[in-house]
């Protein structure tokens, strides 16, 4: 399996090389600055900012006043919502971060559920490399910015902070307002 970091980078590979295509349904109040790819079904609502090379798969809705930018991919069937940041992310299908959110330089895996007002962070304040533990051993990824990986199934209670570098296994529930160090 490749690490979370390796995987941002992989993808952000893959994305500056994609064209656009457009399938789904761009609302005119929406703008897209940079390289879009939308899946059949799917749909960005008003007020929505793209930037940089965003991949959205098949029914997935996005917005209103959402905010994707970077090197983003997105699977099917999934919601961005109200006033929700995603920078230089890998979501998985059936992902619903519904609103107030941001997800920075994250891995999600399958269905997953993010409450409101959930934070991954993907900067130390330090500035400092961000080691993440990947087959039992802190790693340094040689990043700097770096958010969680998630994996399927789990439940992100509302106003969680994830700090840089953290690993939520399958299937783990956190409590809302918990701080995962």
């Amino acid at each position: 399996m490749i690490p979370p970091w390796q995987q941002l980078d992989a993808t952000a590979e893959e994305l500056r090389a994609m064209q656009p295509d457009i399938r789904g349904k761009v609302h005119p109040l929406a703008v897209v600055e940079g390289v879009l790819q939308l899946g059949e079904g799917s749909e960005i609502r008003p007020g929505t900012v793209i930037e940089g090379h965003v991949r959205i798969g098949k029914g997935c809705k996005i917005g209103p006043n959402a905010y994707l930018r970077g090197e983003t991919s997105v699977g099917d069937n999934c919601i961005i919502g109200n006033a929700v940041e995603v920078k230089s992310s890998i979501i998985g299908n059936s992902v619903f971060i519904s609103h107030l959110s941001y997800v920075g330089d994250s891995v999600l895996g399958n269905d997953i559920n993010v409450g409101g007002g959930c934070i991954f962070s993907n900067f130390r304040h330090d500035a400092g490399e961000i080691r993440m533990p990947w087959q039992g051993v802190l790693t340094p990824t040689g990043r700097n910015k770096l958010g969680c990986a998630i994996g399927d199934h789990a439940r992100i209670g509302c106003k969680s902070v994830i700090l840089p570098g953290r690993v939520i296994p399958p299937g783990v529930h956190t409590d809302p307002g918990a701080v995962i160090r």
